[in-house]
Formats: structure tokens, C-alpha cells, sequence
């Protein structure tokens, strides 16, 4: 055990020799060890960490100066901190602490200006943790990024105990940050996507390409080898709902600034129930790769998750965590009115993905109305699918739901994939669009049931009249009986309130037409 211990102090001596600095750099995680530096005859370590405190908004940073022989943190030390955020300085002070912990708590406010409270804690919370508390509180706090702090130590274990020189680290705390976007499917319809960076604050350019299926942002970022260099990983997580076909897909590929990153940086995680979890992670060394290969890199990294270029299968896991699914389908485009056979896979996730013979319970689900039902017991072959063939209802169109439930006979191992039927493709939409406002009017007061079908047709007629909506094959005759389905009213009234660009509600209702699912005369 001694000889561990000499043989650890003199590597870690080794390392600071070669490196040949006093100042210690980290940059974007959540909790740092900062590297070893000489107090006297002892290795001593910093460690910053930053964690959530439950059920509040307030973020907590801990600063805890420690022999890195023994564990123990050194009593009696004086800290000199400047925080940042961006190249906005926060705050600056000298904080003793007898304890050797300096604890602050970040706590969101409404006030821009940044203030700063000394707090005691009281007897039994100083027998678990720090004797004070800093209270920082401005509205700066409400959202994550990178936090840069600039730390000079200057006594450790007495007061009297100058250290000389000072102790200087400079240290990157990412804070989470999620920000929220809606994206206005001309197929799925309206989707809530989200962002989580351990990084910085995302850029305001967060976009969704429907034809690559492709999610775009950026962040800002430092490309200099200086600032890589302390940057251990670069984490992005990309939040999607699972009623989102296009992006259910078994397989996701990145680039980073228009160039491609290994396959292994992308982790796809499906145990949430609502929820896919696509994280990004991406190492320092692939980091100082991408920049050596970017010819005028810019200020910022820029992001982009899509499909591999195989679309399907789609690919989900069941909300007890034990079973994966794949789905695919021949003809790839499903129409009303036509058969369709779908293609599945069971799998067992603690079997490293192998198929796996259970039963199943499988619903076809379009606007809550049960299409079609089976039970049956999946195959455990590698080379072979279990297959239905469903003939698909001349009334539907849009978004339907294939729901697995009871695999095993457990309740709790259920899971959806959506499928679209009668999909349109981006390039099917019309380039330009100008709908009078009173159009508009009709679909919002029709989307709340205070006009009927036939007031909202002379709507659609009249964008046909005047070459808005183009259709060469109009089944003839207004017919206000038939079944138009729920999610039609769902995006007339999201578009009657801008939440849906008018080309992409006039390319649903002009696709409708065609198909006749919408009658006019």
C-alpha cells in the first residue's frame, strides 16, 4: 500500500514537471478535479462540482480543497473568486472558510442586477455539510451555460498559512441548459423538440429540415487549441417525442460544422415512454480533430442530427425497459385504401438485441378510433419477421399508431411507433402562399365547432377558385356527412392562430382533396 501511494505521488509529480505550469485549467462539466499542485510536502487537488438542488430552479457550486494522499479536505482556507458568465463578470469576492468548503447556491430572481449574502447554517445542517452558505441571486440563473471562475487560493490549513504563490486555477462549470422548439410537421403535425446542452446556451438558429429530417443549431464555442485543451467532453442531448415517425428511425448520424463524427458519438436512449434521448458526446480528441480539419473555423459549433441514410426501421423500447421493437413496412409509401404489410422485430435488450419469441398483444390506432387487433407470439428467428398485412381504410390519412402492449404477458411492456399514411413529401409543397384573412377566420371558428363542414368547404373552394390550392382530380359534390378526421380540426385551429404556416396547412388540405378525404363541388 505504501508503495502504491509514493508510486501515485511520483506520477502525478511527473505529470506537473512535464507539464510545467503553476496555473490548473478545466472547462465544461459538471464537476471537476483539478490537477495536484505542491502545498509544503503534501499533493493537494481541488475539486468543483455543481449539482441541482431537488424540486427548486437553484443550482449549487462547491469548491473543496483536499490532500490527495489522505481524501481529507484542508481546514482553514481562503478563496478569491471571480465568476463569469459569457464575458459577463458576475460577481467577485475573498470568502474564509474554517471548514475548507466553499458552497455557493445560484439562485434565479427577477433582478438583472447580481447581489451577494453570506449565510450560517445551522447546527445539525453544519454537522452534514459547510458552515455558510453563499447566496448569489440575479436573473442571469434562470438558464444553464458555461460558468468560468477564476480561483486563487491563498491560505489552507491556517489562516496565518500564506501561500506563496497563490494557488491559481481557472476552472468552466457547465450548467445544463434547455431551451424548447415547436416544429410544424406537414405529416406529424405539431411537435415539441428540445435541447439540452452541458455546454453553453444554444444560438438562436435552432431549425428542422423536413426533407433530410434534419435538426440544425449552434452554439458559441472557441476553437482555439488553448481552449479545446480544457474542455474534457462536449455533451449535447437532443429531446424528441416519440409520436415523431420521421426521427423514431433505428439509426442517427451527426455532423459538426458540415463534417461527420464516428457513429459512436451518437447514444440513442428510448426508456422513457414519451420520449427518445439522443445524446451527442463528443471527446476532446475528436474535438481537436474537427478543428485541424476546419479550414476558417468560425465562433461557434454547429450541430446537425439526422436519419442514416436508410429511413427505416424505426426502433423504440418498451416502457418496462426489457424489450426493443423494430418496424418497417412494404410499399414504403402507404396509401388509403391500400394494403400495407408491416414488418416487426422483438428483441430482448439483456440479450444484446436478440429476437426473442414472447407474446404480444398489436392495435393499428388512427384518431383513437381501433382499426385493427392481433395476438400472436413473436418469432426468435435472425433472419425472419413477423409480419401483418392490413388494408388501410379509404377515409384514413395522416399519422396512425401502432401500439404493442402485453409482451410477455407484462402490463408494463408496452410501446407506439407512428406510421403515415398518405405522406407528403416537402418538395410536394406549394413555393407560395397568400390566403385572405377571412379563410383563415373559418378554419379557426370550424376548429371550435361554431361553423359546419359545408361553411368550412366554401373556404378550400374559394382557394381553389383562385388557384391556391391546385388539384387536377376533385371527386365533385360537397358532402358534409363524411368522416373527416379529428387531427384535420386539430391543425385548421393551429393555423388560425399562426401556429402552422399557410403552405403547409394548404398542402395537407390540397393532398386531402385528392384522395378524397375533403369533398368539394
Amino acid at each position: 500500500m505504501r508503495f502504491s501511494k509514493i508510486f501515485l505521488l511520483l506520477f502525478v509529480l511527473g505529470i506537473i514537471i512535464s507539464m510545467g505550469m503553476t496555473n490548473a485549467f478545466g472547462h465544461g462539466l459538471g464537476s471537476e478535479i483539478m490537477l495536484p499542485v505542491m502545498l509544503g510536502s503534501k499533493f493537494v487537488t481541488l475539486e468543483v462540482s455543481s449539482s441541482q438542488i431537488p424540486d427548486t430552479e437553484t443550482r449549487e457550486v462547491s469548491l473543496n480543497l483536499f490532500d490527495l494522499d489522505t481524501g481529507i479536505t484542508l481546514k482553514d482556507v481562503t478563496y478569491f473568486v471571480i465568476a463569469k458568465k459569457g464575458n459577463e463578470q458576475l460577481f467577485e469576492g475573498t470568502f474564509q472558510r474554517d471548514d475548507g468548503i466553499l458552497l455557493m447556491y445560484f439562485v434565479p430572481t427577477g433582478s438583472k442586477q447580481v447581489s451577494v449574502e453570506e449565510q450560517s447554517t445551522d447546527f445539525f445542517g453544519s454537522l452534514v455539510g459547510p458552515n455558510e452558505i453563499i447566496n448569489v441571486k440575479g436573473s442571469t440563473f434562470s438558464s444553464g451555460g458555461l460558468y468560468s471562475f477564476k480561483i486563487i487560493i491563498t491560505t489552507a490549513e491556517s489562516y496565518s498559512n500564506i501561500i506563496s504563490p497563490a494557488i491559481n486555477y481557472d476552472v468552466g462549470i457547465s450548467i445544463p441548459d434547455r431551451t424548447y422548439y415547436d416544429v410544424n410537421d406537414v405529416n406529424f403535425g405539431r411537435q415539441q423538440l428540445s435541447v439540452i446542452s452541458y455546454y453553453d446556451l444554444i444560438n438562436d438558429d435552432f431549425s428542422y429540415e423536413p426533407l433530410m429530417k434534419k435538426v440544425r443549431y449552434s452554439m458559441p464555442f472557441d476553437w482555439s487549441e488553448e481552449n479545446i485543451k480544457q474542455t474534457s467532453v462536449m455533451h449535447q442531448e437532443l429531446i424528441v417525442p416519440k409520436t415523431f415517425g420521421d426521427l423514431m428511425v433505428k439509426s442517427l448520424s451527426a455532423n459538426v460544422n458540415d463534417l461527420s463524427v464516428a457513429d459512436d458519438a451518437i447514444t440513442i436512449d428510448d426508456f422513457s415512454y414519451e420520449y427518445r434521448i439522443v445524446h451527442l458526446v463528443l471527446s476532446q480528441n475528436e474535438l481537436l480533430q474537427i478543428s485541424n480539419e476546419l479550414q476558417n473555423p468560425s465562433n461557434k459549433i454547429e450541430f446537425a442530427m439526422m436519419p442514416m441514410e436508410a429511413n427505416l426501421p424505426l426502433s423504440t423500447v418498451t416502457g418496462n425497459g426489457q424489450f426493443r421493437i423494430n418496424l418497417s413496412w412494404e410499399p414504403q409509401n402507404i396509401e388509403s385504401g391500400s394494403k400495407t404489410r408491416f414488418l416487426f422485430d422483438i428483441m430482448d435488450i439483456f440479450l444484446l438485441d436478440r429476437p426473442i419469441s414472447v407474446s404480444y398483444d398489436l392495435s393499428i390506432i388512427h384518431d383513437g378510433e381501433k382499426l385493427f387487433q392481433k395476438s400472436g407470439v413473436s418469432t426468435d428467428s435472425k433472419t425472419e419477421h413477423n409480419t401483418i398485412e392490413f388494408l388501410i381504410p379509404n377515409y384514413v390519412t395522416g399519422p396512425i399508431m401502432l401500439q404493442f402492449e402485453n409482451l410477455d404477458e407484462n402490463s408494463l411492456a408496452s410501446a407506439s411507433l407512428p406510421v403515415v399514411v398518405n405522406r407528403i413529401e416537402p418538395n410536394q409543397l406549394p413555393t407560395q402562399i397568400s390566403v385572405p384573412s377571412w379563410v383563415k377566420n373559418n378554419a379557426g371558428w370550424w376548429a371550435n365547432d361554431q361553423i359546419s363542414d359545408n361553411d368550412f368547404v366554401k373556404g378550400i373552394e374559394y382557394m381553389i377558385n383562385k388557384g391556391i390550392i391546385k388539384t387536377d382530380d376533385t371527386p365533385s359534390g360537397s358532402d358534409s356527412s363524411q368522416k373527416i378526421p379529428a387531427w384535420i380540426k386539430n391543425n385548421a385551429g393551429w393555423w388560425s392562430e399562426g401556429q402552422i404556416d399557410d403552405k403547409t396547412f394548404v398542402s395537407g388540405i390540397q393532398y386531402l382533396i385528392k384522395v378524397g378525404i375533403i369533398k368539394v363541388s
